[in-house]
């Protein structure tokens, strides 16, 4: 299982005056002390994680602490998430963490902080990857280069956290690399914390080469269209690029379209995906069922192409409407949605009435699609194809394949998914 370090938190303690004693606590292994001597408590959340968060800081604040929260689901229902905190930080935390912890310190801490002017990408500080417990994670150097996405896809959430792409400076970018903590293999090996690394081309090339010399091993995600530049594509395996996630979502041009995945071409998916391997980079891949236009051989359909595509690793979901997208206010006008119980809303569970089938249909196929996808026959015929880098996509499938068996000799009831295991964290 592998697992990379997370961002949030270490960036924040960043932006911590240095008399103010930090701790970063993270819930995949540790347990939060709810005695502890915290005055200020600070959680961040995705959307289907919301209810846990609510009630652990319901615990916390009957405890006395003040308890503060960011992240995606914040920022998408920050009046809802308010209900349960002191203060909810909305976007991005850079310039309002600052604020909110002089306010705190004054004793006049406000409900909602919300950004109001731009945060310069060069400023943004190395993260405190000290506070980790380093021995926890498979890759503890994660960066962002990148923040945010030029695309407008109806279900995604980045904009409401990202309004805009921005890009660092390539020099901070690569000092920070070149200062990668922990143990020796930890130093060499780097993932890109990024929504769209090659959000900007000319700048994602002058990184590539500027990261060559530093001969690192690196993982990231990105937009498929990076197929379309051979050139690009070299220059990342030249520089270290050994796997990346890319959002292709569906084979069904028609899902793609009307969902606002205009740069997606399914034609283009076979080439690119063979170029990807001949240049030694693994593709992990997301993928989205149960859209408007997917009939009932979607999961089938879906299942034939990756497997014939030699795709190493995948990451599926039933269609996700997250609060407040484009995507979620489409199903709730039209009376769509079936319930908002934030926790069903981690793609394994159909939160909407599907098109054409069924919400029991939706969550068969669904998990018939992962099973057979991690199916031992599957693993090494996918493999055997990509040929790129087994060392990080046969645990990843392996891991997948054990979670899956152990759901089903559970005999879990009707309608109940198995757990979900990202292949790096939560949010990946």
């Amino acid at each position: 299982m592998f697992r990379a370090a997370p961002l949030t938190h270490p960036l924040l303690a960043a932006y911590t005056p240095p008399d103010i004693e930090v701790s970063i606590v993270d819930e995949a292994f540790e347990t939060i002390d709810l005695d502890g001597d915290a005055d200020l408590v600070a959680l961040t959340c995705v959307v289907p994680l919301a209810n846990r968060a609510y009630a652990l800081a319901q615990k916390l604040r009957e405890r006395g602490k003040t308890v503060v929260c960011g992240g995606p689901h914040v920022s998408l229902m920050p009046q809802e998430a308010a209900a349960y905190f002191d203060a909810v930080i909305i976007g991005e935390g850079d310039l309002l963490w600052p604020q909110l912890l002089q306010d705190f310190r004054a004793g006049c801490l406000r409900k909602y902080y919300r950004n109001t002017r731009a945060l310069d990408p060069g400023h943004i500080p190395v993260p405190r990857r000290d506070l980790l417990n380093q021995n926890r994670y498979s890759i503890l150097n994660t960066v962002q280069a990148t923040r945010g996405c030029p695309f407008s896809c109806k279900f995604c959430t980045t904009r409401r956290v990202y309004p805009r792409f921005q890009t660092r400076p390539v020099k901070h970018v690569v000092e920070e690399i070149e200062r990668a903590a922990g143990g020796p293999l930890q130093r060499r090996v780097i993932m890109f914390w990024d929504d769209n690394l090659i959000g900007n081309p000319l700048w994602a090339e002058k990184l590539f080469r500027e990261m060559a010399p530093l001969k690192k091993i690196w993982f990231g995600q990105c937009t498929f269209n990076l197929v379309k530049d051979k050139g690009l594509v070299r220059l990342a395996a030249n520089s270290g690029c050994r796997g990346l996630f890319f959002g292709l979502e569906s084979f069904n041009s028609l899902s793609l379209r009307n969902n606002g995945k205009f740069h997606n071409d399914v034609r283009a998916y076979e080439e690119g995906i063979k170029f990807l391997h001949d240049s030694g980079i693994s593709v992990y891949t997301g993928i989205m069922l149960g859209f408007d236009d997917d009939k009932k051989d979607i999961f089938e359909i879906t299942f034939e192409h990756l497997n014939r595509l030699g795709v190493d690793m995948v990451a599926p979901r039933i269609v996700v409407p997250y609060p407040n997208t484009p995507l979620f206010n489409e199903l709730a006008r039209d009376d769509r949605l079936l319930h908002r119980d934030w926790s069903k809303y981690d793609g394994a569970h159909a939160v909407f009435r599907p098109r054409q089938m069924t919400a029991a249909e939706l969550e068969g196929g669904f998990r018939w699609f992962d099973r057979k996808f991690h199916s031992f026959r599957s693993i090494a015929s996918r493999l055997w194809k990509s040929k790129t880098f087994p060392w990080l996509s046969l645990p990843v499938n392996l891991s997948k394949h054990y979670w899956i068996e152990k759901a089903s000799a559970e005999q879990l009831p009707s309608g109940q998914a198995y757990p979900i295991r990202a292949a790096f964290t939560e949010d990946f």
